[in-house]
């Protein structure tokens, strides 16, 4: 078997240049070995599908672009009976969409999301970093926090299975994730989705309802920065940013972007935070003020944004720190492909853990597809689907 997935399935991009190739993974386990490991929710007694390859089978079909149970069963019933008996699963006895819905409803959602973002955070570590005499100027990466809702997930009694996740900026792949409780929010679930990943040499990004003093000690005493937007749940820290002498700071960033129809200016300064500022740990306060006019209609906006880090003054360059900014969409990019290309929000699964895992399922088709070169994940679903001999090396298998 290849000692990654990442090697084998590169070899099929050959129209894509991998700018940062990962490093080579000789201990990485296979993905069917990674999902083995989950919990099986069923009795021993009569079970005829090995848990771990049919994880992963059901993982490729959602990378060759299957957006429903159906689709996943009719997909993993289409393989070759010696390929499948080969990974597995019975060479003959074909698999039923209810048998698939009610094991994946089942599973353990969190050690399922535990396996899979492992699995991706291994594929993304860098090669170790050499001793440097400078060890505070070692390189920083960004990591998204922000939640989604599965709308498609809505019962009888209007709950719906809302997720929040860890992206990392640079690849787009989740690296961690937890379900919020229902009749609760986001906030308590910020601290436990963070509490087993190394923050050291991360800058987390999130929204204005994580700007919050516990998130932010949180952050520091396990070795990261902070980088959050500021509103008005923050009215005393919201009041002093605004107070503070724009006029007089100097324009530190200025980037001039035209997509989509539309004309954007962003202009970025910073102001060194007076000690008094009412927040754990900042260094830095942020203004940023984006100019927006639609080519379309002809009419311009203006927004005017905050922000407040413990990033000391110096640490990343100026173009750094707006690019980090920025940075944090990359969690809106992911929630876009979910929704558009895999129709997430279109999906009918409701039913235990089901919603929840089919979008891990996607975070992991999104994760490896982008880690293995594709930027356009809707032409890496059309190659696969076409090419299912090509996603199945991910098993280490061929046809």
């Amino acid at each position: 078997m290849p000692s990654s997935p990442i090697n084998v399935l590169a070899r099929h991009l050959e129209h894509v240049t991998v700018t940062d190739p990962l490093i080579d993974l000789p201990d990485l386990p296979t993905l069917a070995e990674v999902l083995d490991a989950v919990p099986d929710p069923r009795s021993r007694q009569g079970r005829r599908y090995r848990l771990g390859p049919l994880l992963a089978l059901s993982l490729l079909a959602v990378l060759n672009g299957a957006t429903s149970l159906v689709r996943i069963t009719r997909f993993i019933n289409g393989y070759d009976p010696d390929l499948r008996a080969r990974a597995g699963l019975p060479g003959t006895a074909r698999l039923a969409t209810s048998t698939l819905g009610r094991l994946l409803a089942r599973l353990d959602g969190d050690a399922f999301d535990t396996a899979t973002c492992n699995y991706l955070a291994i594929l993304t570590t860098d090669a170790p970093p050499t001793s440097s005499p400078y060890p505070s100027r070692a390189p920083l990466s960004g990591l998204a926090v922000d939640g989604k809702t599965l709308r498609g997930s809505r019962t009888a009694d209007g709950t719906t299975v809302h997720l929040l996740a860890a992206i990392r900026h640079d690849t787009q792949t989740v690296v961690a994730q937890r379900q919020i409780e229902a009749k609760s929010n986001e906030i308590p679930a910020f601290t436990p989705l963070l509490s087993h990943l190394d923050l050291t040499g991360a800058v987390v990004t999130a929204d204005a309802l994580h700007t919050q003093h516990d998130h932010a000690r949180h952050i520091n005493a396990a070795g990261g920065h902070y980088l959050f937007i500021v509103k008005g749940n923050q009215p005393t820290l919201h009041r002093r940013l605004k107070a503070l002498p724009w006029r007089e700071a100097v324009l530190n960033d200025r980037t001039d972007e035209q997509d989509h129809g539309r004309r954007e200016i962003r202009r970025m300064k910073i102001c060194t935070v007076r000690p008094d500022l009412p927040f754990p740990h900042a260094a830095q306060a942020i203004q940023v003020k984006r100019r927006r006019t639609d080519h379309r209609t002809g009419k311009t906006t203006i927004v005017t944004v905050y922000a407040v880090t413990s990033l000391p003054p110096g640490r990343i360059t100026h173009a750094q720190l707006a690019a980090l900014i920025r940075g944090h969409w990359c969690v809106e990019v992911l929630h876009h492909i979910r929704d558009v290309t895999y129709r997430e929000d279109a999906s009918r699964v409701r039913t235990g853990t089901a919603p929840r895992v089919m979008a891990s399922l996607r975070n992991l088709a999104i994760g490896l597809a982008r880690l293995i070169g594709w930027t356009n994940i809707a032409a890496a679903t059309d190659h696969y689907r076409s090419h299912p001999a090509d996603a199945l090396q991910l098993l280490g298998f061929t046809t």
